[in-house]
């Protein structure tokens, strides 16, 4: 059993150690606690990433340049959304933690406003 429900704001969970295959393949397989995948990288991270490319899309539709064009950059960051998604579900089912429950809840309510929004 990993150690996915407890976060440990020193541990190493970051890109620098063993590449971007292996940030992903941690987050999938449960090897990232819980509360830092949800709250770290999909609260903040997701979050900033979500609104970060609906102000690019305002401003290519400010700029009269194509709706396509503004609809596609709004669109980019939804494989990582579903990603995230399912690695919060994934370590919460994985997990001992009392608040796995609560955190997928919170996850399935993020990615609807994140697929809205």
């Amino acid at each position: 059993m990993s150690s996915a429900g407890q976060f440990h704001p020193s541990g190493n969970t970051g890109i620098g150690q063993g590449g971007l295959a292996a940030f992903f393949s941690r987050r999938w397989h449960g090897e990232v606690p819980l509360s830092q995948l949800f709250w770290w990288d999909m609260v903040v991270i997701g979050s900033i990433i979500n609104v970060a490319t609906t102000i690019i899309a305002l401003l290519i539709l400010a700029a009269k340049m194509s709706a396509l064009l503004a609809v596609a950059v709004h669109l980019v960051p939804l494989p990582y959304n579903l990603f995230l998604y399912g690695s919060v579900l994934r370590t919460a089912d994985l997990t001992e933690s009392p608040n796995a429950n609560a955190m997928k809840v919170g996850a399935t309510i993020w990615i609807i406003l994140a697929s809205l929004l």
